[in-house]
């Protein structure tokens, strides 16, 4: 089931509905509405049944009496007040009827919304629907979703307001409703996951959204997890089209002003700083041989998007190439021009006069943009070797197999730290995780390494409140899960998470031996987390159920249907993976494994999402508070209290 395709079906049924009666229909929308509708569907769509003209409730508008008014909105007062000031003289109303739909539940917190409704009788007369469409999130991928709040990792160490994670619940539960979905719930172990499962669970027991389990999916599971689970995910480079493209080029994950970049760096032509979230501009030649800047929005409306999202930045630059020439070869004029020359600016060149292949021209473009660009910055900013250093940092393992000491690991990360050759951002980073995958560092080391690295106060800042936040202190990814009489205490020695967890290590040594390419070697820990919650080997102690009966007998019934009937899951390839998804169709019955993350989601966690759906035979569904790329780490701690 794709969550994004859901959703717009939910919200066309409702506009067709409307549709139906009213024969002159706008949307009205508020800016967080607006970013929730984008992320389902396009203007177009929206014409095609129906409604005319889409308009933001705070920009000035023509009166139009004729029409009726479909006002999709946020939740919020002041939001409301504006639809009242539309009707506050029911001679010069705005429209005719009025169908209102709130993205949320309007609940007991926002009980003066219903309240102003109420006591509107101008409104009232006009007011045709009021309902909740209950999607308060992006559902930003068919498998991925994240929220519209403003909130920073650090807001969840600690969290101060308890009224934050009741809120994020609600949320949670409209996803799970959106999936059809009324999952087992288990949580990491972590006193902020604890609080939020038990928070949740409390709001699906107060709450009729999800139906009650009739047996179907009492396979469903909703896991919870906090940003402990991974902290070095969030540094490491990795460079899967997907990831890399939103890293180096900088491209927008959230809504509102972004700050100056903490890097700047001068390859590529176009600025994507002022853009809408996952929206990136790019150059082609028109057929005035001008430079002309194009738009376009990174989503799965693109099929090579979706094709070469989750590929290795090495494999799409071949793919583009293939596809361009494959494409050209199709077309008797473009091949007479093209003259068997295989670059492919020039093969698009040789179909720029086609007017009927222009979308297809533009999309080709456009990759053939982001592909360059990406390279451009790898090779600007020498993250290649960078990169080597952060594999043998995450792994333990070098690229040949052999584990690495503490001493070949330091002498490593020095190099980088006190040559000229390498950016400030990358220093940060790879300090970073050198600080994450190794305990028992001295604060005096720690000093001498930031001011050996000349990072520069924002970044020195930026390391020493990341740290504060001990959020690396409980990773999930260093516990030895398997044999606990292996493990012994390191004391006060600098020794690396993983010397505690031994299958780690040897695993990353096949890894080794059997990656296509040197600098992948690393896997996210959420990886290992789903297939081991897929064959029910997840540490319940580790990772409780919230409801012990539901676990209870869902443990029982893996036990009877689970005996010889194990998944084979292994690494393969390590870009082998087919990004596109398997037809609904065969997908509608599956289990679903729905993974929450607070404090955020990363791109390298979301290719992994795709990749288990399709190896466990599963459909997996992974979410989060926010998006995080390290850019959008480093706004959000200039931000920092204190800081």
């Amino acid at each position: 089931m794709s969550l994004k395709r859901n959703c717009r079906e939910r919200l066309f049924s409702v506009i067709e509905k409307i549709t139906q009666v009213s024969k002159y229909v706008i949307m009205v929308v508020d800016p967080s509405a607006q970013q929730v509708l984008s992320m389902i569907c396009k203007s177009e769509e929206l014409l095609e049944r129906g409604v005319s003209l889409v308009e933001q409730i705070d920009a000035k508008r023509n009166r139009l009496q004729d029409f009726d008014c479909m006002y999709f909105l946020s939740s919020t007062v002041d939001v409301v007040e504006s639809v009242l000031e539309d009707f506050k003289d029911e001679q010069n109303a705005m429209y005719k009827n009025v169908h209102i739909l709130f993205t949320s539940n309007v609940g007991k917190k926002n009980r003066e919304i219903l309240d102003l409704l109420a006591t509107s009788d101008l409104l009232l007369k006009r007011m045709k629907t009021c309902a909740c469409f209950n999607i308060p999130f992006f559902a930003f991928e068919s498998r991925v979703f994240y929220f519209n709040h403003e909130l920073n990792l650090y807001d969840f160490y600690p969290v101060k307001d308890s009224s934050i994670l009741a809120d994020l619940a609600l949320e949670l539960l409209s996803v799970c409703a959106c999936l059809k979905s009324n999952p087992l719930v288990r949580y990491l172990n972590s006193p902020l996951c604890r609080k939020f499962a038990e928070i949740f669970y409390n709001s699906v027991s107060d709450s009729n959204i999800l139906q009650k389990s009739d047996g179907k999916d009492e396979e469903d599971v909703l896991l919870i997890l906090d940003r402990s689970v991974d902290s070095s995910i969030l540094f490491a480079h990795d460079y899967s089209y997907q990831s890399l493209c939103y890293d180096v080029l900088r491209i927008r994950t959230h809504q509102g002003k972004q700050a100056k970049p903490a890097v700047q760096h001068s390859v590529g032509s176009t600025n994507q700083g002022d853009d809408a979230p996952h929206t990136v501009r790019f150059e082609i030649t028109n057929n005035d041989q001008r430079k002309e800047v194009k738009k376009a929005t990174l989503s799965e409306e693109d099929n090579l998007w979706v094709k070469y999202r989750h590929t290795h930045i090495q494999d799409v630059n071949e793919m583009v190439k293939n596809d361009i020439a494959s494409f050209t070869e199709k077309n008797a004029v473009a091949k007479i021009k093209k003259k068997n020359v295989l670059n492919p600016n020039e093969a698009l060149d040789a179909l720029r006069s086609l007017p009927q292949y222009e979308t297809m021209i533009e999309q080709y473009w456009l990759h053939v943009y982001l592909c360059d660009n990406c390279f451009q910055i790898l090779q600007k900013k020498n993250v290649v070797e960078v990169g080597m250093v952060e594999q043998d940092l995450c792994c333990n393992v070098d690229n040949y197999g052999k584990e690495l000491t503490h001493t070949k690991n330091s002498k490593n990360v020095v190099s980088i730290l006190s040559s000229d050759d390498y950016q400030q951002e990358e220093k940060a980073r790879l300090l970073l995780l050198y600080f994450i995958n190794y305990e028992n560092v001295s604060e005096l080391d720690k000093a001498r390494l930031i001011e050996e690295s000349q990072v520069g106060l924002l970044m020195e800042n930026f390391i020493h409140h990341f740290l504060s936040l001990k959020i690396h202190c409980d990773q999930y990814g260093h516990l030895e899960k398997y044999a606990p009489e292996e493990s012994s205490s390191t004391g006060s020695k600098v020794s690396h998470i993983l010397e505690r967890n031994r299958k780690k290590i040897k695993h990353y040594k096949d890894v080794a031996k059997n990656a296509k390419y040197e600098l992948s070697r690393y896997e996210p820990n959420v990886r290992d987390i789903i297939v081991e919650l897929h064959e029910d080997t997840l540490h319940r102690g580790q990772f409780p159920f919230v409801d012990g009966n539901r676990g209870s007998s869902q443990q029982v019934k893996d036990q009877n249907t689970s005996e010889g009937k194990k998944t084979n899951v292994t690494r393969g390839t390590v870009w082998g993976f087919k990004s596109i998804e398997r037809k609904d169709t065969q997908t509608g019955s599956r289990k679903k494994i729905i993974i929450f993350i607070l404090g955020g989601i990363t791109f390298p966690e979301i290719r992994q999402a795709y990749e288990l759906s399709e190896q466990l035979d599963v459909d997996v569904y992974l979410g989060g508070t926010s998006l995080l790329t390290s850019e959008v780490l480093f706004q959000q701690f200039r931000r920092f209290p204190g800081g």
